[in-house]
């Protein structure tokens, strides 16, 4: 690190203290004194106190290259570390507000005879040293000693007077399937160091269980506490309470008092439903609560009343999840906290509308996010939220605009592909601002833990977390070997650069094995044997990969024959590298795309299209659909609808939008429909003419729509990859190919890890096989324009997985007399068109 960097330049923020609001006086040690420093605790500091001290003392003799010790004192002088109670003389008066949100605030002063790092509690003095040591240089960016920097001895100069507090009250990145001990204090430390952990311990776990393991007796003597489903009303592993009796609403009254009875310093207790739909179905609970919703809030409510009566400064936490998303139709108790997940939303409703629903009715709100689930992105690059970091820039700072004051995040221990993002989070959910700086960070991170290789690097990292480029693995891999390769070879490259680049060398390895065994070529057991030979790097979700290809019980079996102790050598690493690179190619899909408009029209009105068979829709649709529909005169659009029940996790929503409407609410709306596998009659009325568009979604169950004789049209591109889960299922459809057209290119893929890879043949206009993607796996394609075949439609026949469009019109139809097409397409091609 450069002498001038040490200078930290550090912007001085003005602090309003009971005595003085005087600028702060220049701390300043140079390499040429002969000099210690001394970190200051009080006499009577905590045990946590002292363990700070001493990291903080061993970090800043590295810094500083000065002796510096740990030493008790009153708070006149020196590197003065604690709470503002426990010093007889500090040179200032350091105040702090009470309450369980106040906990991890703290001041940074400096003078010339000292740093007071002074916290509202014992961790708001922790935050205050590890934020002096960022201010310093000093980062831990992911766990383990591998990715800690220190950076080397120089003058250490700092000025500031500041006072700090968390944007979110809770902040939490959580490993889902725990942890497997050796990375439990890795995850301790950067979570301490990184300021991320929990002042405040909201508990919002499904509780029912718990409720009854605790009072077991009771509920086996009084049946009638228990969810009536089929007229039956027992305890099982999907248990529900009658929430409407009396007796139940005391019981839970009773639990929440005798939880805090025993656990005095727990901040708060959890009242979140058991997780599953057995929810009661007798009289009083169908009469007394129009929405799931408002059972949840009801005991919270009377939980709350409790509390309140007891003088207990306690908070009610809950999931806004499943059936009880909500919003609730009652008033919310203030202590209650509910934290809205962003999956398993139901009633149809967006993120955002349920954070705004709870709100109005008076609830504090949390964030429950998905950073990482191991079995949706299996660690893989950008598979996950957390190995996005511009979702996460975007995210954060609306959750708290949209008034979220607790952030929890389900996310595995992949520091490979979601390290940077999980880092960025920390400063996010600290400091919201941040967000404006979030390219800085990444630069931050870039410089200091590769400051000799940069540029191969800063490919690296752009490859797997910045530009989110569809690609084949074949291209993905090669590219991530060959940056590697490359920033190992750089000159005057630092063991600690060696040793962060061999960790990824060893990620982008499981990238190569998972994406095989994704693909058919590959073996389960050559996955979780490297799985568990690479698991203290912390690159790959070991624990979770285990458990998910194998078996919880195998995960934790110590004796397991795919256990292999045996470490990497630096030949078997260097053959990674070298057989990556011959093995796999970076592919150029050898075509510009070109972009169309949403701007739609009747192809049949307009051009002489040749008769391709008729087609049929993917026989398995999921979740987001989106069909675009013309109607010749404004009436409505009758649909015959039906719904298979799979998930039912979410109320089946269809909103038929106008493009000639001035405003952006649908025209139409119809949440009545069930999950049922009935067929149901709807009509959707419109007061316009022309395109429409209709968006399905239900949660993950099958949407089956039988459509009148009109132009429908789904949507296949690029640039529409939330609308792509419809390609679920066989399915053979035609789009246009524009006269003038050179090739015909696009991505091919599967449309989740799960699901079979892409199969089907490609039809030219002529009905001659053109193309066959079976075999092919996941990637581009890019097919030539045989003399005389455009200006035709073209068929995808008997298709499995995604086609995405990028040189063509990306709009598909069963047939020519169904498809619309871009109106400038339309215009172009046809001399009939006005």
């Amino acid at each position: 690190m450069t002498n001038s960097f040490l200078k930290l330049l550090i912007p001085i923020f003005f602090l309003t203290l009971t005595t003085s609001a005087l600028e702060p006086e220049p701390f300043q040690v140079l390499l040429s004194e002969k000099r210690e420093l001394s970190v200051i605790i009080s006499e009577n500091a905590s045990e946590n106190i002292k363990k700070t001290a001493n990291e903080l003392a061993e970090i800043l003799n590295k810094i500083s290259s000065k002796n510096t010790s740990v030493k008790t004192g009153d708070g006149s002088f020196g590197i003065v570390l604690g709470q503002s109670k426990n010093f007889s003389a500090l040179p200032f008066t350091a105040e702090f507000k009470n309450g369980p949100f106040e906990r991890e605030n703290y001041r940074i002063r400096t003078q010339k005879n000292g740093i007071w790092l002074i916290g509202a509690s014992d961790l708001g003095a922790s935050h205050a040293a590890w934020d002096l040591l960022y201010r310093l240089g000093y980062r831990q960016y992911f766990p383990g000693k591998t990715w800690q920097v220190i950076p080397p001895p120089s003058d250490l100069k700092i000025s500031l007077n500041i006072f700090e507090k968390p944007d979110f009250n809770a902040r939490r990145i959580w490993y889902n399937w725990g942890l497997w001990g050796y990375n439990n204090k890795p995850y301790e430390q950067w979570c301490i160091r990184n300021r991320m952990t929990k002042g405040f311990d909201l508990q919002s776990g499904h509780s029912y269980e718990a409720i009854i393991a605790a009072n077991r007796a009771e509920f086996e003597a009084n049946p009638a506490y228990i969810a009536q489903v089929n007229g039956k009303r027992e305890i099982t592993g999907d248990v529900k309470f009658c929430v409407s009796n009396p007796g139940l609403q005391n019981l839970v009254v009773k639990y929440a008092l005798n939880y805090f009875k025993a656990n005095p310093n727990a901040d708060s207790v959890s009242l979140d439903p058991s997780d599953g739909d057995r929810w009661c179905e007798c009289s009083p609970c169908k009469t007394q609560f129009p929405t799931i919703a408002d059972r949840a809030v009801t005991l919270g409510n009377v939980v709350g009343e409790a509390l309140d009566k007891a003088g207990l400064d306690k908070r009610i936490g809950m999931y806004a999840y499943n059936k009880h998303t909500g919003p609730p139709t009652i008033k919310v108790h203030p202590r209650i906290i509910a934290s809205a997940t962003t999956a398993f939303i139901g009633g149809g409703l967006s993120h955002d509308q349920v954070l705004a629903g709870w709100q109005s009715k008076g609830a504090t709100m949390g964030v429950y996010d998905y950073l990482s689930v191991i079995d949706w992105d299996w660690n893989l690059p950008g598979g996950g939220k957390g190995g996005r970091p511009e979702q996460i820039v975007n995210d954060i700072p609306r959750y708290h605009k949209l008034g979220a004051r607790f952030y929890d995040a389900e996310s595995g221990d992949c520091w490979g592909p979601c390290g940077l993002g999980y880092w960025i989070s920390s400063r996010l959910l600290w400091n919201k601002e941040n967000a404006a700086k979030s390219s800085e960070l990444i630069e931050d991170f870039l410089n200091k833990a590769f400051p000799n290789c940069y540029e191969p690097m800063k490919d690296f990292y752009y490859l797997i977390n910045i530009k989110h480029q569809r690609r084949s693995n074949s291209d993905l891999l090669g590219r991530m070997y060959r940056h590697l390769d490359k920033a190992l070879k750089q000159e005057k490259i630092s063991d600690e650069e060696k040793s962060r680049i061999k960790d990824l060398i060893l990620y982008t390895r499981h990238v190569e094995l998972y994406t095989a065994l994704a693909d058919g070529r590959g073996q389960r057991d050559e996955v979780v044997r490297h799985a568990w030979r690479m698991r203290k790097t912390m690159m790959i979700h070991s624990y979770g990969i285990w458990c998910r290809l194998i078996s919880q019980q195998a995960a934790l079996d110590p004796k397991h024959p795919l256990k292999d102790n045996s470490s990497f050598s630096e030949a078997e690493i260097s053959g990674f590298i070298t057989n990556g690179i011959k093995n796999y190619l970076p592919v150029d899909p050898g075509f510009e795309p070109v972009t169309f408009s949403s701007k739609l029209e009747p192809a049949a009105k307009h051009l002489k299209l040749n008769t391709v068979p008729m087609g049929h829709y993917p026989g398995a649709p999921q979740d987001q659909q989106r069909w675009w529909i013309w109607l010749e005169k404004p009436g409505s659009l009758d649909i015959d609808v039906t719904i298979k029940k799979i998930w039912a996790n979410r109320a089946p929503l269809l909103s038929l939008y106008a493009s000639q409407s001035v405003y952006p609410d649908p025209v139409a709306v119809n949440d009545k429909i069930k999950a049922d596998s009935k067929t149901h009659k709807v009509s959707l009325k419109s007061s316009h003419k022309g395109l429409h568009r209709l968006e399905t979604r239900d949660g993950g169950d099958n949407t089956f729509i039988n459509w009148p004789k009109i132009p429908v049209t789904i949507e296949s591109g690029i640039d529409t990859p939330g609308v792509t889960s419809h390609m679920r299922g066989s399915w053979t459809l035609s789009f246009y190919v524009p006269k003038g057209t050179k090739n015909v290119g696009g991505w091919a893929s599967r449309i989740a890890n799960w699901a079979p890879p892409a199969s089907g043949k490609l039809l030219d206009g002529d009905g001659k096989e053109i193309y066959d993607f079976t075999g092919k796996g996941d990637g581009w394609f890019n097919i030539p324009v045989p003399e005389g075949q455009d200006g035709k439609l073209w068929t995808f026949s008997n298709s499995i997985g995604q086609r995405l469009l990028m040189t063509v019109p990306p709009f598909l139809a069963r047939t020519g007399s169904e498809l619309l097409l871009p109106k400038e397409v339309i215009i172009k091609d046809s001399t009939t068109f006005k």
